[in-house]
């Protein structure tokens, strides 16, 4: 300024030197006026210049206090958009959690129904494992029985044939007692021609007519005798009829409860087949409950890692949503702060006191630059909380996809267990249905075999009659032979009776010879029947024995069937068991399934939540980083206000 305002002096001086000459005092005073007014214009101008840059400042301030104020109100909308975002977050949170609890409700059935369903398998297993055993010893049971039967059936046929030759034999005998009767009516022809010989001979014969009287005698004896066993004979014949009748019913009866018998063990052989197939489902229930037990552990450890992942969510949210309530309030202090400031710099623009208002706006810019200090941070909290929302869906989404895969598995198992068990219920109920028959048959079977047996004793009993039979017969015989040594001995005295007649007892002579060749031959017959009496006897006695030992074998078969009867009787009992544990496993199958569809569904929501968690936080992290660039932006326009505040100052 000096050098501006020198100029004008040299020129002053050039264009008025003969006035500086003329008058110096006056012209210094002038200069120095002249000065002064130069020094007030330049003062003047650098006022009107510092006016107008305080003017365009005061213009910068008021235009960035109102792209900041813009700014602000769109970072507010922002969050106030985010905090919807953040609350749908939250809500689908809550209800993965609801629908993660619902489903580890329907997994504790699940896994408790596995339980069940392996503890009823492997007791149905047991109780197989038993009953193929028992029923195999009931198989050999009945198959000693029918062939303790089909032994006394085929002794009770022998025995028929044995019977039958008692009959042969007791005919041989009426065959030699045809022969004594009538060598006693020989012998008594010959007595009455003694008789008639005695009454010509006179007082000759008067010795023999008592030898011819006592030979008739003892002829009528022998014929009575012989009649006696002819009667006997006919009584033994009609026994043996009896008897062989008997025992070959018997025999009959013993070999049709043998073809019973087959049907039983052929019904049992069926059972055990069936059993064994039961005892395969039961097997396929016990793996399906063991592998749905695994299932519903691991279904049950992802659902609490969703559960957690959900409350994790959840805890992301609330912090979300409490950075955004912070931010909230932080833009409404914004908000203010940016209204004061436009009013400020509305004021700034016409204000007298630049120094002060500057001062003022540049307060009110570090206050604002606090506020949006505070609400970068919360942005920056937002978007980390985000983050681990973004996370936190992933996870969700990765372990509902492995726990649909285990639900797949958990319903073919169930589904399995359920399929198999109905198989095995049917079973089951086809083997009752052949046991109820069995044990009809076996019950039949036992009247059969103790009706056999009760015949066998009776038949023994009415051969042992005949025994009876014969010892009399035995009696009668030796009456015979009595009579016939008696008979022999009279014949002698015949003789020696006709030898003292001389003459006269020529004719007795050969009567009492006759009559001892009659009684010798008497006597040979009474021998030939004793020995066919001791041979009945004998044959008497194997028969009893034989029928007597399959009657007792046939009772000890009895006892033996009645055992498997009560074999029967506990394999039925059994069955029921078994039966009633696949109608569980089959019940618990079917509620396993209903679980699982529920845990399904919550599953199935789980994802969806998950899903729209992963969308609500992609949409919640570009918001946030949108707002983020936004407070950048804020951030820079206050510091911008606050320079141009700051240079306002130092005009």
């Amino acid at each position: 300024m000096e050098k501006k305002l020198a100029r004008p002096m040299e020129g002053t001086s050039r264009g008025e030197a003969t006035w500086k000459v003329e008058d110096n005092s006056k012209g210094v005073e002038d200069i120095s006026a002249k000065r002064d007014i130069a020094k007030r214009r330049a003062m003047e101008k650098v006022k009107a210049r510092t006016l107008g840059k305080q003017q365009q400042l005061a213009e910068r301030i008021a235009t960035a206090t109102e792209q900041l104020a813009s700014g602000v109100l769109e970072a507010s909308n922002a969050a106030m958009e985010l905090g919807k975002t953040m609350a749908e977050i939250v809500k689908g949170a809550d209800q993965a959690s609801a629908a993660a609890e619902e489903s580890r409700a329907a997994i504790n059935q699940i896994e408790k129904a596995s339980i069940q369903a392996d503890e009823r398998a492997s007791k149905s297993l047991q109780l197989t494992n038993e009953l193929q055993t028992l029923i195999r010893i009931t198989s050999a049971d009945i198959e000693q029985l029918i062939n303790g039967v089909r032994e006394a059936a085929d002794t009770n046929i022998e025995s028929t044939k044995l019977v039958s030759e008692l009959e042969a034999q007791a005919k041989e005998i009426g065959n030699i007692v045809e022969a004594v009767v009538r060598i006693a009516d020989q012998t008594n022809l010959l007595a009455l021609n003694a008789a008639i010989e005695a009454a010509r001979a006179g007082i000759h014969g008067r010795g023999f007519a008592v030898v011819a009287d006592e030979v008739r005698n003892l002829a009528e004896i022998s014929e009575k005798s012989a009649k006696d066993i002819r009667s006997l004979v006919e009584e033994i014949q009609t026994n043996v009829q009896v008897v062989a009748k008997d025992v070959e019913e018997a025999g009959r009866a013993g070999n049709d409860e043998v073809e019973k018998a087959k049907k039983i063990t052929e019904d049992l052989s069926q059972i055990e087949r069936e059993v064994i197939t039961v005892q395969r489902a039961v097997e396929e229930i016990s793996a399906g409950a063991r592998t749905a037990a695994t299932g519903t552990r691991d279904f049950l450890e992802i659902t609490e890692q969703i559960a957690a992942a959900a409350e994790e969510q959840g805890s992301a949210g609330e912090e979300v949503s409490k950075s955004v309530q912070e931010q909230n309030r932080a833009f409404d202090e914004m908000n203010t702060a940016s209204g004061d400031l436009s009013e400020m710099s509305e004021q700034l623009k016409n204000s007298t006191d630049t120094a002060k208002s500057s001062e003022e706006v540049a307060s009110a810019a570090e206050e604002l630059s606090a506020n949006v200090e505070e609400a970068n941070t919360a942005a920056q909290q937002i978007m980390s909380a985000i983050e681990q929302l973004s996370k936190g869906a992933k996870v969700q989404s990765e372990l509902t996809a492995k726990s649909a895969g285990i639900s797949e598995k958990l319903v073919a198992a169930s589904g399995q267990m359920n399929s198999r068990s109905i198989d095995a219920t049917q079973k089951v109920e086809e083997i009752q249905q052949v046991l109820s028959v069995n044990k009809v048959g076996v019950d039949e079977l036992i009247r059969g075999v103790s009706g056999a047996s009760e015949a066998s004793m009776a038949s023994a009993r009415n051969i042992k009659t005949l025994e009876d039979t014969t010892r009399r017969i035995d009696k009668i015989v030796d009456a015979i032979v009595n009579v016939t040594i008696q008979t022999n001995m009279l014949a002698v005295n015949g003789s020696i009776e006709a030898a003292r007649a001389g003459e006269f007892g020529r004719g007795f002579s050969v009567v009492a010879g006759d009559i001892r060749t009659l009684a010798n031959e008497s006597a040979e017959n009474a021998d030939k029947i004793k020995d066919l009496v001791r041979n009945i006897q004998n044959q008497i006695l194997r028969v009893t024995v034989d029928i007597e030992g399959s009657a007792r074998m046939s009772a000890q078969e009895v006892e033996k069937a009645r055992k498997s009867t009560q074999n029967l009787n506990i394999i039925e009992t059994n069955m029921t068991e078994v039966m009633t544990g696949m109608h569980e496993v089959s019940r618990g199958a079917q509620e396993s399934l209903a679980a699982l569809e529920q845990a399904s569904k919550g599953v199935e929501q789980i994802a969806a939540a998950a899903q729209e968690a992963d969308r609500g936080s992609k949409e919640a992290s570009a918001a946030a980083e949108e707002q983020s660039k936004g407070m950048r932006d804020l951030a820079e326009a206050v510091e911008e206000i606050s320079s141009l505040a700051d240079e306002l100052q130092s005009m």
